[in-house]
């Protein structure tokens, strides 16, 4: 007798890496994009998408300290933290995808990197097992700094992008492009871009089919990996 069985999903688990001043448009919108595969369980989903769906995903959103992260401390909305990088390293934990938004500006007075130690430790850490790795806006820059783009292609915050250059010499920086893939790390020009790069991030993991009816649900207008118009904007090209 033919067997009946199916191969369950695989399960990804996606660390967001956060902390004060976090650009929160950088992970919340691609978060809601990557939970898209979780709609696969849900009797509203097209029956015909479903075989493609051999992912879901679960989150964990990391920070410094269990207190609640704010864009701009003392304004703004606030994320509370479901895990400390430092608690989920002592726990032994290893995420398949690292996703790095922008997070704090340098000190404008004394030139300080106000990135916290404990989130740049965690992803050099982190970094060589995980499936993928990826950025949006400056959190290329903390990638950087953890040395996980070093030799690697890379692209980040267009009106950031020669202070990132300069600070940042070992990666290989591309001035225009929406996105850049190297190997397994994904790195996104400036905050919305986030959302093209989680939307072909998509595709790669489930297909064209998918991702373009997922993208019917946002209303994301589609935009190529080479469509930066910001580059010129900036006067990098």
């Amino acid at each position: 007798m033919a067997s009946t069985a199916t191969t369950s999903p695989t399960k990804l688990s996606v660390a967001f890496c956060i902390c004060n001043g976090v650009t929160l448009s950088d992970f919340i919108p691609p978060s809601e994009i990557l939970a898209s595969l979780n709609m696969a369980d849900m009797p509203i989903f097209p029956a015909e998408f479903k075989d493609a769906m051999k992912y879901r995903v679960s989150f964990d959103f990391l920070a410094p300290t269990m207190e609640a992260v704010a864009s701009v401390p003392g304004l703004g909305p606030r994320i509370s933290p479901t895990q400390t990088y430092q608690g989920a390293l002592d726990a032994g934990t290893q995420y398949d995808i690292l996703w790095v938004p922008a997070g704090p500006m340098s000190d404008p007075v004394t030139g300080e990197d106000l990135t916290p130690k404990s989130e740049v430790d965690f992803l050099a850490a982190q970094a060589p097992g995980a499936k993928y790795v990826m950025s949006v806006c400056a959190g290329s820059a903390i990638l950087a700094k953890a040395g996980v783009l070093d030799g690697k292609r890379a692209t980040t915050n267009k009106w950031l992008y020669r202070v990132i250059e300069k600070e940042s010499p070992k990666v290989n920086w591309v001035a225009d492009a929406r996105w850049v893939i190297d190997g397994n790390i994904w790195t996104s020009s400036g905050v919305s871009a986030g959302s093209d790069m989680a939307l072909a991030f998509l595709e790669h993991l489930v297909g064209r089919e998918v991702a373009q009816y997922v993208r019917g649900i946002i209303e994301v207008i589609e935009h190529t990996q080479t469509e930066d118009p910001f580059a010129k904007f900036h006067k990098l090209v």
